[in-house]
């Protein structure tokens, strides 16, 4: 893939939701195109489509209408198997929640997605130490979670995402749960992955957030309203 050709493309996609007899609108006719290399934010107010937007390209749900096309694929025409494949080889998810397990180390945490991911057994712990490596960890791989800070719980979360070298990062709210430095480092460690091609796309409604992208869309009441 060319760095111009797009990773994500959404084509008049919508959503809705049965609320009894009545069908609410979550999102609607939303078309964006995320090139390879991009650093998008999505920002809006609370329940203004964000994470609805989020869980659509991280195949996570499918749209009610419109056509959601992943690195050329047309998802409309993938089962939840083939779906599920292509979001664990080619997607990674970053939250607020860290979602760490507290039982196992850090480097266990971040091998968990090359185990989803179907990555040879060989290569499971060199991928993971590099992945630690590059988000600053090098020295906690055998410590517990609860070890950690949340910056540091964070990095392993990132490090999780990025282990099994994803076509896109997916990021909500990631600095939510953090402290305006501790944030603040988390927001330089993306701008060096956008850096190295990493294509990311980060929900927010944070300015200091969405100021570290290279542009953002707006949604409001489920439609893209601007975009900057």
């Amino acid at each position: 893939m060319s760095p111009a050709e797009p990773v994500v493309e959404l084509e008049d996609v919508g959503r809705t939701f049965a609320a009894g007899d009545v069908s609410v609108p979550a999102l609607t006719g939303a078309s964006l195109t995320v090139n390879r290399g991009d650093y998008l934010a999505v920002v809006g107010p609370s329940g203004s489509g964000k994470s609805t937007m989020l869980n659509l390209i991280g195949l996570l749900d499918r749209p009610t209408r419109g056509s959601y096309f992943f690195e050329g694929i047309d998802t409309s025409h993938l089962d939840e198997g083939q779906r599920a494949g292509l979001r664990s080889r080619r997607i990674g998810f970053v939250f607020q929640s860290f979602h760490l397990l507290a039982h196992r180390s850090v480097i266990e945490n971040v091998m968990l997605s090359t185990i989803y991911n179907g990555m040879p057994r060989a290569d499971r712990v060199p991928a993971a130490e590099t992945a630690l490596i590059r988000v600053g960890l090098s020295r906690r791989m055998d410590f517990m979670p609860t070890r950690l800070s949340g910056g540091e719980r964070q990095r392993v979360a990132i490090a999780r995402a990025i282990v099994t070298r994803p076509a896109l990062l997916l990021a909500d709210e990631p600095t939510g749960n953090l402290d305006s430095a501790t944030g603040g480092a988390v927001l330089d460690l993306f701008d060096e992955l956008r850096a190295d091609g990493l294509t990311l796309m980060v929900v927010t409604h944070d300015n200091q957030v969405s100021a570290h992208a290279d542009r953002s869309i707006h949604l409001r009441d489920g439609q893209i309203e601007a975009t900057g």
